[in-house]
């Protein structure tokens, strides 16, 4: 009961062609065409995404110049704030710095004590005992020259009593003063705090 192409009518045998044409698009579909159109949305869209990251790097070099002007600003004035703000305990320079400011003012120092610093938030305190003798007037000049010191110095107590022996000077005073230190880590109390917490 086979029958051959011959035995088919011309519109049957045109039929008979359409069905296999469309067999084999649809098989080529199928295996080929479909894997290779999903891959290639796949690329586009990387493409694309390349194409979005790729602008921003142009742009981030373009501002590249003037932000590393401006890092090179704040390193400037890191420098400056590090020296009125130290991160480390510079007892040598400080007694030194005080000590030429009473000699500038005339002054004498008798006592010269640093206490023990107290930690706070991100810096720590540095308490400094004084006791100078010289004249009222050297005394104001010394202030006056601490409050300009390039590193922060803040007197805190101060009690001046005359003297009876002008030799010394008219007035010798005990002073507080505090200067500061800026800590890299939270001060032990706070680290304690947060790991209680």
């Amino acid at each position: 009961m086979a029958r051959s192409l011959d035995d088919l009518t011309p519109r049957q045998q045109w039929l008979v062609a359409g069905l296999l044409c469309f067999a084999l698009v649809a098989v080529y579909y199928m295996q080929f065409w479909r894997a290779q159109s999903a891959e290639i949305r796949t690329l586009v869209q990387q493409i694309a995404q390349t194409r979005v990251e790729v602008d921003k790097m142009r742009e981030l070099e373009e501002a590249l110049p003037e932000l590393q002007a401006g890092v090179a600003t704040l390193q400037k004035r890191l420098e400056v704030l590090q020296h009125i703000l130290p991160q480390e305990y510079e007892t040598a320079n400080l007694l030194r710095g005080v000590g030429t400011l009473a000699a500038q003012s005339n002054l004498r120092i008798r006592d010269l004590e640093f206490e023990q610093p107290v930690p706070t938030e991100f810096y720590a305190e540095s308490p400094i005992s004084l006791e100078v003798t010289g004249s009222y007037h050297d005394l104001g000049r010394f202030f006056d020259r601490i409050g300009k010191f390039a590193r922060i110095i803040n007197i805190d107590d101060v009690d001046i009593t005359a003297l009876d022996d002008s030799a010394a000077g008219t007035v010798r005073a005990q002073i507080t003063a505090k200067t500061f230190i800026f800590l890299q880590e939270p001060a032990p109390e706070e680290r304690d705090g947060e790991v209680a917490s």
